[in-house]
């Protein structure tokens, strides 16, 4: 039984990257066809490095993210920051391979160098991700209600979060053990959600004047307002469970479209500028840390264990 599900799990993984291939070709192709790249030639080499500062910055939010969400976890040295730096650019670098290959690093990291067992790790991947999920619906749903981008618009975001993480206590707590009994743990936490909530904000932050830079590039002309929804689609799509690539780029271009009066082949330039403003911080620099220091790290637990 274990092994029909592990090849029904394999064949799903080979048909969402294939899948992910297939949207990034046709967002590829859409950007092709507008012909025009002119403004990729004259693009200010001071913006493009703005694009690329503010990728470095949202990781070094994530890697931030998973040492506050593991506070309530006491003290645990192999989890701080100056760790989880590396970790982060390595697992984000390995998550453009098929089958989330960042992800499943970030597990065995934790369950072979980390010492921990399989619970606390899917609970504080769970939590990482819930994070995610509860600012990024946030800023969607305070942008729904005062569409103007405003200060108003901040205050009820402000509001709808203590909300939202109320009811997400309220909804783990009454869920078996387990895996939420560490979950438990660090949802009710006040400082430690404090500190995630802040983090979460500054990475969907440094999403938003990402697309807003690149929006300025191409002569795009994206409101604050659009630029968080654009955002929060970024994210969402960031999380899909098949790998990264093709996915990210195929909702940017399908919301910027779905926003109106921008031209079809802009609005795929625009989503693959963003992705490779991304993959250029994080590909060299976490493939370079995946060969120089996650990999010597787990030979290194292996041959203790031997």
């Amino acid at each position: 039984m274990n092994s029909l599900l592990s090849s029904r799990s394999w064949i799903w993984q080979v048909l969402g990257f294939g899948l992910g291939v297939w949207l990034f070709w046709t967002v590829l192709q859409g950007a092709l066809q507008a012909g025009d790249f002119s403004a990729f030639r004259e693009a200010d080499p001071m913006l493009l490095g703005l694009m690329f500062l503010l990728s470095l910055a949202s990781s070094l939010c994530n890697a931030a993210l998973f040492t506050s969400v593991s506070r309530p976890l006491g003290h645990q040295p192999s989890l701080s920051l100056r760790r989880m730096v590396p970790l982060n650019f390595s697992c984000g670098a390995l998550n453009y391979a098929p089958f989330r290959l960042g992800t499943l690093a970030r597990a065995g990291w934790h369950v072979r160098v980390d010492g921990m067992n399989a619970s606390r790790v899917s609970a504080l991947m769970a939590m990482a991700g819930g994070w995610y999920l509860l600012v990024g619906l946030v800023a969607f749903g305070a942008l729904w209600l005062r569409p103007s981008a405003d200060w108003g618009t901040l205050i009820i975001g402000l509001l709808l979060l203590p909300v939202g993480w109320a009811l997400g206590r309220m909804g783990i707590a009454k869920l078996p053990g387990g895996l939420f009994r560490e979950a438990r743990l660090m949802l009710n936490n006040t400082r430690a959600s404090l500190e995630c909530a802040g983090l979460r904000i500054l990475d969907m932050l440094c999403f938003t004047a990402r697309l807003l830079v690149g929006a300025q590039i191409l002569g795009i002309e994206l409101s604050l307002g659009e630029g968080v929804l654009l955002a929060v689609v970024a994210t969402f799509a960031s999380l899909v469970p098949f790998g990264r690539l093709g996915f990210r780029e195929a909702g940017v271009a399908g919301a910027a479209g779905a926003i109106g009066g921008i031209d079809p082949g802009l609005r795929d330039q625009l989503s693959l500028l963003d992705s490779a403003a991304e993959a250029a911080a994080y590909v060299p620099l976490g493939l370079a840390l995946s060969v120089l220091w996650l990999r010597p790290h787990f030979k290194q637990v292996q041959s203790k264990t031997c």
